[in-house]
């Protein structure tokens, strides 16, 4: 988050409360701006929670990821190929 967002965004020392203001935020300006529901809200968050099979309120981690170049296992967080130094595009929503 860059600097002006840390100065505008600052409800306290609490990064769980931030980024609960924050989703809020967000949640709102799309229901204005596409007319979207809460029930779509909450059918979406059902979907994805049902992704591994269980519905408990989060997702498990997935398992280390193959190189698409060498094919070793890394980890899911690196953004090189620690092996044979492959680019890997970054997923912002890994586990």
């Amino acid at each position: 988050m860059g600097d002006f967002m840390k100065g505008a965004i600052n409800p306290g020392k609490d990064p769980i409360e931030r980024q609960m203001i924050i989703s809020e935020a967000i949640w709102e300006l799309l229901k204005e701006k596409t007319g979207l529901t809460d029930k779509d809200l909450v059918n979406k968050v059902r979907e994805i929670d049902l992704r591994d099979g269980v519905l408990d309120g989060r997702v498990r981690p997935k398992p280390p990821i193959a190189c698409p170049k060498c094919g070793k296992k890394m980890d899911k967080t690196s953004s090189t190929c620690i092996y044979c130094g492959q680019n890997i595009p970054a997923n912002v929503f890994s586990r």
